[in-house]
This record gives C-alpha cells, sequence and structure tokens, in this order.
C-alpha cells in the first residue's frame, strides 16, 4: 500500500516545531520513530496535509539522570531504553516494557513519546479502505455506530501501548509543552479514556519530556504481557506493578496497572487493599489474589481484537498476578539481603 501525499516538514529546533503544530493543527500530524503512524498512513486511517518529524529536533533525546528524577527525552529510542542499566536499576517495569515491544528493528527507532501516544486499536478499524468501507463508518471514523458492540453509544477501542502501563506504575510525569506555555502531568492524564480520541493531548501540544520520579527507600515495579507471537504483536493483555516500602517495612503504595484493558490503561486504585500496610514476606496468596480479582474487574474487554473478550479477561487475571508476584519477590529478596 502506498502513502497518501503530503508535505514533510523537518524542523530543527523545539520552538519551530510549535509554531508549525500552532499553524496547522488538525492538517498536521506529528512522526516520532514512525512505526505506528506509517501504518495509520497506509490504510488512510490518517490523511493529513502535513507531515512533521521529530528526528532533527534537537533536544528531544537521550535519559538523564537529576536529583530527583530520571528524565527521558521524548524522541529516546525503545532501544536505548531497553539499554539503560540507569533505568533497569531504578525502573525494572519500564526497562522490561521496553525491551518487549515489537523486534529490535523496530525498537531501534519507535521512540518512547510514539509508543506512548499511539491511537487505540479495534479489528474492525485497523484495516485498508475497501473492508472498512464495507462495514460502514464506525464512532472512530466519524460514524454513528460501534461494529464491535452493536447498538453501543460510544466506541470501544483498545488502546495497546507497552511504555504507558509501565510508567504510570513508577509515577511518571509528562512534560508537554505548546508556543508560549508547558504543562506537566500525570502520564495517566494524557488519556481520555474515550475509544474516538484517547490522547488528551491539542493538535498544538507536543509531548517533549518524561520524568520518572526517584523514590527513597526500597520499592520493586514488574511488567507482564501476553502475545500470540514472541515479537512484532502488540500485547492483547498487559499488567505493571510498582510497589514501595516505608521505613518500617510495610508497603505504603500499590499500583497496579492494566494495559489492553479498553480505550486508556486501567488504574484501579481498590486493587491495592488487599497489600497496603503488610511486609512484603506477610503477603499471603489469598492476598495476591484479592488484588488480582479486584484489578481484573477494571478489565474492559469485548470481541474486537485477536482473542475473545472472555479469554483475555481472564489473560489479564494472570498477567497482573505474574507481575505482583514478582514485585513482591524482589521487595523479599532486597530485605533478606539487607
Amino acid at each position: 500500500m502506498n502513502l497518501p501525499r503530503f508535505e514533510f516538514l523537518s524542523p530543527t529546533t523545539i520552538k519551530e516545531t510549535l509554531l508549525l503544530m500552532s499553524g496547522y493543527k488538525e492538517k498536521l500530524r506529528v512522526l516520532a520513530g514512525g512505526t505506528e503512524i506509517t501504518g495509520r498512513l497506509k490504510h488512510r486511517l490518517v490523511t493529513p496535509t502535513y507531515i512533521l518529524s521529530l528526528k532533527r529536533v534537537h533536544g528531544l533525546t537521550g535519559i538523564t539522570q537529576k536529583k530527583s528524577e530520571v528524565v527521558i527525552g521524548a524522541t529516546t529510542t525503545l532501544s536505548e531504553i531497553a539499554d539503560s542499566q540507569l533505568i533497569a536499576s531504578l525502573f525494572t517495569s519500564v526497562s522490561e516494557a521496553s525491551r518487549r515491544v515489537a523486534a529490535p528493528a523496530i525498537r531501534n527507532v519507535a521512540t518512547v513519546a510514539g509508543n506512548l501516544l499511539q491511537e487505540s486499536r479495534c479489528l474492525y478499524y485497523n484495516q485498508s479502505e475497501l473492508p472498512r468501507n464495507g462495514l460502514g463508518p464506525c464512532y472512530k471514523v466519524g460514524g454513528e455506530t460501534c461494529h464491535a458492540v452493536k447498538g453501543s453509544k460510544r466506541c470501544f477501542s483498545v488502546y495497546q501501548g507497552d511504555l504507558a502501563p509501565a510508567l504510570i506504575a513508577v509515577g511518571a510525569q509528562a512534560r508537554v509543552q505548546k508556543t508560549g506555555s508547558f504543562r506537566t502531568v500525570p502520564v495517566e492524564d494524557l488519556f481520555t479514556d474515550k475509544g474516538t480520541n484517547p490522547i488528551g493531548l491539542a493538535r498544538n501540544e507536543l509531548l517533549t519530556e518524561i520524568m520518572l520520579p526517584i523514590r527513597k527507600g526500597r520499592s520493586a515495579s514488574a511488567y507482564q504481557k501476553f502475545t500470540l507471537r514472541g515479537s512484532i504483536e502488540y500485547p492483547l493483555a498487559s499488567a505493571a506493578v510498582f510497589l514501595q516500602e516505608e521505613k518500617g517495612g510495610m508497603i505504603e503504595e500499590v499500583r497496579i496497572v492494566l494495559g489492553a484493558a479498553g480505550p486508556s490503561p486501567k488504574l484501579p486504585e481498590d486493587a491495592a487493599k488487599a497489600i497496603l500496610g503488610k511486609r512484603p514476606q506477610d503477603v499471603k496468596t489469598t492476598d495476591v489474589q484479592q488484588a488480582v480479582s479486584l484489578a481484573a474487574k477494571a478489565m474492559e474487554a469485548v470481541d474486537n481484537l485477536m482473542l475473545p473478550s472472555s479469554y483475555r479477561r481472564r489473560l489479564a487475571a494472570v498477567m497482573t498476578k505474574r507481575a505482583l508476584e514478582e514485585a513482591l519477590r524482589s521487595l523479599r529478596e532486597v530485605g533478606h539481603a539487607s
């Protein structure tokens, strides 16, 4: 499939980039690594007048440690993150999520911003024009129907990014800029939970940095995902977990995040209740199962991906259990060593 015709823009500064985005807005789409948008262009899911490449823009790459945080530039590749000893030592879930995306050739060009801000997906939507037009327009392309859930009044497309659950779990923040101003928000606030428009950025806003807080004391994180094949595919179920201990050895913070669970990653806060306030070594199998059961209830699954929704719900519970057990095991091992 050929790409549609567009004008290619290649600015070299953030200021120039923001001016172009402010001027063209809906007529423009941003290209970071290009691994996600290229398929959307070929399928005519987007037909912009302008494509703006971030490849030559200075100041958007690199991993830097500051006093209380690690800063990742928006166009830092997933391979750079996966190979970073700093990320691996402080944020296991982020390192693992980066390492599990697709294949090495894709990770070498895919960026953290591109993976984070990718569109939601659906079998009825992510097709070429001919079969898509044969079905008729769905909510995601301006229609008034959902082919996955007949009679639904909203879109049930699924966000399948790997990095978002891991970043949300560790409490990462995002820096978003536009001409004349910027804002810093939790990564979870980048998402609208609306399938028709899952990313809550205006067309004149650019994600420039991700900030990961360095916690004091002992913490652990983990990421698990399921795909039908070992590479290339998007996760059909995924889970990230973060655990933080207080000085007395009790778990004072639990963050469980589900991926491929709806139009946005899910952060079921009530799932923490079974784990909070306990020492890692005192958490029982029944506590883990209770947390998993509460987390899995947040899973929003319909039959619009490669596996039946009922099976994906069970997979979500399994991925959550594995991630939670891995994080607990890490804390227990650290505690035993100390």
